[in-house]
């Protein structure tokens, strides 16, 4: 039987506590015996332990990059035990589909999708060769029409397909993610005790290259669900709707519909969504196939009575007479480029935004001449009008109150005040720097380039080194040796920094800290006229100390207090103090652990990209307020552009 995740971290914390607890007791109980064996031998005694600790150290950076690899790769999410209760079960189910309901309920008042009603979003049914064969979708040959609107999808997966597997197709902005939406809120709404949890994933945040299908689910549901690797849910209790094909580079659609048809029986329940063009490319190569036992929809485009319903309903009263005009070319070219550029749910919901809750002047819109032109024109809009009139935090202030938002009956959280040109440079800075991937403030570490951490970190451990030999060997030799120290600390953090295996990072550090230890016993043994005693203990410290500042480790801390306390008891008393260099190695090494926290370098990077003019100082009010605003969606703790097309209009502004 395989061990749990929750294995893992039982095993990692007793490890930890042990450790807190026994190197203070063998710490003390090695001084002893070195102080009971005298002097003679310490010499013998320190090299075979610095040996020892040093090989300890490294163990326990193995150790923690291979559990971090397998957290990762969702390797921890995936390790199951034995089958709990069929109760547990199902009250984990539960706790998970009443997460999953709040999530997109919440997605679904924030992108107003309800209100004053629905756009009547309907699709046709696509058949074989875009579909799988009808007898593999239903087990006869005879097609089964699929056609329906918004709410029919619920009814038609789960009466008319025997296998619940779909494939939604559609242009840009066509509506699929709202669509699966309302799917997955139906589903919910009917969901018995043992029905699978419908689950929305993002594909765009998976790299099939590099992490295996079902440990990417775990580690989705962990972040967008707050599901909880410890109470693990079998496969079978999940109905996976696959977002985004297309949102994933050209290079990998062709694998990751490999690996879905390959870790997925054909009865097992699946949806999936893509752009069609976009499918078809992917089908239609060598290495993929269609999803097997799948069917597949494309969704319509909205004819003109569909625009001019939406804009009027969505408009005030007052100000229909402005659309005259914009309603007569709909009535009178129902194919012209106004009516195309209008047909997609996302383009009439920026319009709506743009000119039907705004006083701006809806005769610009017949202003353009293809419906590329006006698509563009709509999504550099969007930003304007989310970000005009937004109003500000104060005490007393009636601000702090809700307000009325444009013609719904909903109730809007008071805004941080944003000018609309400074939030649209900072978005465009997040569209270009995430692309696809999921915006977070912990993310932002990312985004200042690992050099800046390595230049810091390498002065600070200079910086200590140096005044440490000063006060041990003078002014001269502490410039030396701090200077050496800064420089072998960027080179090695320098290449390190590289992509590489585990083995080689290993290799390097052993290499770098042995070559360290070489140089310091020769530049102290060439004519200082330090006795044996003083020059070991200060190579011992200043090898351990580097190779602890690099592998900045908790449980690599403690063993260098240990090896520097029980050096130190075995030279007794050499004239060469180790208290300052053990002072400074312990401010180095706590200065460097603590630059390396998350918190700290997220306020480091934060810093300099609010000084650089890339990013407000408050980067997560930002966010937060882009998701209330509408420019931005949120699962889990990750913020997602509206839409592809928003972030790729962002991304490209100069």
């Amino acid at each position: 039987m395989t061990r749990s995740g929750s294995d893992f971290r039982g095993w990692y914390w007793w490890a930890f506590v042990a450790t807190s607890i026994l190197v203070p007791i063998v710490s003390i109980a090695l001084a002893v015996f070195f102080a009971s064996q005298g002097r003679e031998y310490a010499d013998q005694w320190a090299s075979i332990l610095s040996f020892v600790v040093t090989s300890l150290v490294a163990s326990a950076a193995m150790i923690g990059w291979l559990r971090q690899r397998a957290k990762s790769r969702g390797g921890l999410g995936t390790l199951d035990v034995a089958e709990p209760e069929a109760d547990a079960v199902a009250a984990r189910a539960q706790r998970l589909a009443a997460k999953v309901e709040q999530v997109w309920k919440s997605e679904e008042l924030r992108q107003r999708l309800l209100d004053p009603e629905p756009l009547p979003v309907s699709w046709r049914t696509v058949g074989p060769p875009v579909s799988d064969h009808w007898r593999v979708i239903g087990g006869k040959d005879t097609p089964i029409d699929l056609d329906g609107s918004l709410d029919d999808l619920y009814h038609i997966v789960h009466t008319k397909l025997p296998r619940k597997r779909l494939v939604a197709l559609g242009e840009p902005g066509a509506g699929k993610t709202s669509l699966v939406m309302r799917f997955v809120l139906a589903c919910l709404s009917a969901r018995e005790q043992a029905d699978p949890v419908p689950v929305i994933l993002r594909l765009s945040t998976w790299t099939p290259s590099q992490q295996p299908i079902v440990g990417w689910i775990y580690a989705r549901l962990a972040v967008d669900y707050d599901y909880d690797p410890a109470e693990p849910l079998g496969l079978h209790w999940l109905l996976l709707i696959l977002d985004g094909l297309d949102e994933m580079p050209a290079s990998e659609r062709e694998q990751a519909l490999t690996q879905i048809n390959a870790a997925f029986s054909a009865r097992y329940p699946l949806v999936l969504t893509c752009r069609t063009a976009e499918y078809l490319v992917t089908i239609d190569s060598q290495q993929a196939d269609v999803l097997t036992a799948a069917a597949a929809i494309e969704l319509k485009p909205l004819d003109t009575a569909a625009i001019r319903d939406y804009l009027i309903i969505t408009t005030k009263p007052a100000r229909l007479p402005e659309w005259s005009k914009v309603f007569a070319e709909l009535t009178a070219n129902p194919d012209g480029e106004l009516a195309h550029g209008l047909s997609t749910p996302l383009a009439l919901s920026l319009a709506r935004m743009a000119y039907a809750e705004r006083a701006a002047n809806p005769d610009y819109l017949l202003t353009f001449t293809t419906r590329h032109d006006l698509e563009a024109h709509l999504l550099t809009e969007l930003v304007p009008a989310l970000y005009s009139g937004s109003t500000s935090h104060r005490r007393g202030s009636h601000s702090a109150f809700p307000r009325r938002s444009g013609r719904s009956g909903a109730y809007e959280q008071p805004r941080l005040a944003w000018s609309a040109d400074a939030a649209r440079n900072w978005l465009s800075f997040l569209a270009r720097q995430f692309g696809r991937r999921g915006i977070s403030s912990p993310g932002l570490t990312d985004v200042v380039p690992p050099l800046v951490y390595d230049v810091i970190r390498s002065l600070l451990t200079g910086l200590c080194a140096g005044t440490a030999f000063d006060v041990a060997a003078g002014p001269a030799r502490g410039a030396l040796v701090g200077t050496a120290m800064a420089v072998a600390t960027f080179i090695y953090a320098f290449i390190t920094d590289l992509p590489e295996s585990a083995a080689t990072s290993q290799v390097k550090s052993w290499t770098v800290t042995s070559t360290l230890f070489a140089a310091v016993l020769g530049f102290l043994t060439m004519g200082i006229g330090l006795r044996d005693d003083q020059t070991i203990i200060i190579v011992l410290v200043t090898a351990l100390w580097f190779q602890v500042t690099l592998s900045r480790g908790l449980i690599a801390l403690q063993v260098a207090l240990l090896d520097f306390a029980v050096v130190h008891t075995a030279m007794t008393w050499p004239s060469v103090s180790p208290y300052a260099i053990g002072l400074a190695a312990f401010v180095t090494i706590l200065a460097v652990s603590v630059l390396s926290a998350s918190r700290p370098r997220l306020f480091l990077a934060c810093a300099i990209l609010a000084a650089s003019g890339r990013l407000p100082w408050k980067v997560a009010a930002f966010l937060d307020d882009g998701y209330q605003r509408g420019v931005l969606r949120k699962v889990g703790d990750l913020y997602y552009f509206r839409h592809e097309l928003l972030r790729q209009q962002l991304a490209h502004k100069e």
